[in-house]
């Protein structure tokens, strides 16, 4: 008997562990994962809502990998918003097929983004982290090597790799879009 009240206290700590780690992470980034997504978003609410799915991911997740970096947060977080826009973009198209929805210069600028978003979704995670950072968060080179655990010239290295990658990606889907544009003539 005294054997299972020892297993049961080794269960215990084991989960108060879990937790404790689990809530330093989440005090550690929880507003970092959210001015990520709001500053994409502009919208409080959404920004809160996939914050809050970040975080539960990241608590299944913790089963599986105890240290959760906020390279995998904020990749997760993008990767949820991303989603979100893309069902809202799916959502405005089928609105303008049915005449209710009015062509606007924010749709161009959305379709742009969606554009530039998806071909940074054919990215390494490398990659579109180190863009993502560095270019839309505003993060310095040495920010973002101190950030990364990597040497400043590893991220410089990295930064002009990733862009000459998403340069390329952008060009295959212009040439894409003009290809099937072209395609529509005949």
């Amino acid at each position: 008997m005294m054997e299972h009240s020892g297993e049961s206290d080794d269960a215990t700590n084991s989960v108060a562990k879990g937790a404790s780690s689990f809530a330093n992470m989440y005090d550690t980034h929880v507003d970092e994962v959210y001015r990520f997504v709001h500053r994409r978003c502009r919208d409080h609410a959404l920004a809160e809502d996939i914050t809050q799915e970040t975080f539960m991911a990241a608590m299944r997740r913790t089963d599986d990998q105890p240290e959760i970096t906020i390279g995998w947060l904020l990749t997760v977080a993008r990767n949820r918003l991303l989603d979100v826009m893309r069902r809202q973009s799916r959502y405005e198209g089928k609105l303008r097929l049915v005449g209710v929805a009015q062509t606007t210069g924010h749709d161009t600028a959305l379709a742009e983004r969606l554009r530039v978003e998806g071909a940074l979704g054919e990215l390494s995670v490398d990659y579109r982290l180190v863009l993502t950072l560095h270019y839309i968060d505003g993060l310095t080179v040495p920010a973002l090597a101190e950030h990364l655990n990597r040497s400043v010239k590893s991220i410089e290295g990295l930064v002009t790799r990733a862009r000459r990658e998403l340069r390329a990606k952008l060009d295959e889907r212009v040439d894409g879009e003009s290809a099937e544009a072209g395609g529509s003539d005949g």
